[in-house]
């Protein structure tokens, strides 16, 4: 991590409307596409770009420290490309990112991790089409290591959001913005498989957190 305090919570203002942004998503959960190397489930600090146009059936997850039966059958419950692009289509967002971001949060070198990798995911998004970043979790570790890299992406000047099933574990990095869909579990980040006005909604709710105004390091609860 960079060498800027946990305490001082990065915090970059949405400086345009909804309408006018493009959203990348960034999740810990272990996505990415099916032509790559699964991660080692021992622990991995790569990640994965994945193309803004990847269609949802060339997605996998590798990880085995949350159950994501549900997301191999619908990869919207922890990265909702499908939903993103529906809110694209509504107008309620410009555009879909042309990068998106996929890594396993658990791993063995924490501090490489904080380092190196975080710091180079921020570079990624930096230099992509967004101008917003959407981040997800997989297992309760990766709820504190995507805060890490939601951080820096925030020190970019790029705004984020995070949806977190595991506040307990987010809090202690203190996230920028971040909501938390109560009762959702592990690898259900938006709710559960093939119910697509749920996870729209839990989408649309984090997405409306760049409209208002936060204690940077706050959690806002939400009920489905």
């Amino acid at each position: 991590m960079s060498d800027l305090s946990r305490k001082a919570v990065p915090y970059t203002p949405l400086d345009r409307p909804l309408k006018e942004l493009a959203v990348a998503l960034v999740t810990t959960a272990g996505v990415h596409r099916k032509s790559d190397e699964p991660f080692n489930l021992e622990g991995d600090e790569r990640f994965y770009v994945i193309p803004g146009d990847v269609a949802a059936s060339d997605l996998m997850v590798t990880h085995v420290h949350y159950d994501h039966t549900d997301a191999d059958r619908d990869i919207n419950c922890v990265f909702p490309i499908e939903r993103l692009r529906e809110l694209a289509a509504q107008g309620f967002i410009k555009a879909v990112s042309n990068k998106h971001i996929g890594m396993m949060g658990f791993t063995k070198k924490l501090s490489y991790v904080y380092e190196q990798t975080a710091p180079a995911v921020a570079q990624e998004i930096e230099r992509s089409q967004a101008d917003a970043v959407v981040l997800t979790g997989g297992c309760p570790f990766c709820h504190r290591v995507v805060v890490a890299v939601q951080r820096e992406i925030e020190m970019r000047g790029v705004p984020t959001v995070l949806i977190t099933v595991r506040p307990e574990e987010s809090r202690l990095m203190r996230p920028p913005r971040a909501i938390c869909p109560v009762g959702f579990t592990l690898g259900h980040s938006l709710g559960p498989p093939q119910q697509p006005d749920i996870q729209r909604r839990v989408l649309v709710d984090a997405l409306r957190q760049f409209e208002e105004l936060h204690l940077p390091g706050s959690i806002v609860e939400k009920q489905y």
